[in-house]
């Protein structure tokens, strides 16, 4: 873009100019990421947990996403006490368990979530579609980091199973935080 198109404006989707706007006590132009504009418009959401595992178990957390054309694009973080596996499953046989609490990240926006989630589903059978697979030791974090890189823009209308597997004979603690933005793409 010119210069005189800077300060014209520029043209958004609708074909209308919009005024580029400066940072008052700067006077420099402000941009931001696009996840952390779906903060910013009440798009964006997380959930975390902690829980302690028994040697060789499981813990499931189950996302269901609506039969709607607005995506969610989820990142997620795990970190365990000791070492364990991991694996995203989609499309698995479950059941919806407890209700995990899923919370805006604009904690003034009333949006509330499409997706949803719960810990310990029951039935499950997770199927072969397994779309992450991570094994790590001791004190590690998986996850995280950049956002190309572990972000999924989950299927509508879909069950997805996120498994850790304590692969200790000792008690171990976990943690997962999923954080995801809705969005419906624009044609």
């Amino acid at each position: 873009m010119s210069l005189l198109g800077l300060i014209r404006g520029f043209r958004s989707s609708d074909n209308t100019a919009q005024p580029v706007r400066l940072d008052k006590a700067t006077n420099t132009l402000q941009t931001m990421d696009y996840e952390h504009h779906e903060i910013h418009a009440g798009s964006s959401f997380t959930l975390s947990f902690t829980a302690d595992v028994a040697n060789g178990a499981n813990h499931d957390v189950l996302l269901i996403t609506p039969n709607t054309t607005k995506w969610a694009h989820l990142t997620y973080e795990l970190e365990t006490e000791l070492e364990s596996d991991f694996k995203i499953y989609e499309a698995p046989t479950a059941t919806a368990g407890d209700a995990l609490v899923i919370y805006n990240r604009d904690r003034n926006s009333l949006t509330a979530a499409t997706v949803t989630a719960s810990s310990t589903p029951t039935s499950v059978t997770p199927g072969t579609t397994i779309i992450r697979s991570y094994h790590f030791g001791s004190g590690r974090s998986f996850g995280g980091g950049g956002r190309g890189s572990h972000e999924f823009i989950l299927k509508q209308d879909t069950k997805y199973l996120f498994r850790v597997t304590n692969a200790t004979a000792n008690n171990n603690w976990i943690s997962i935080k999923l954080d995801w933005y809705e969005h419906t793409n624009i044609a």
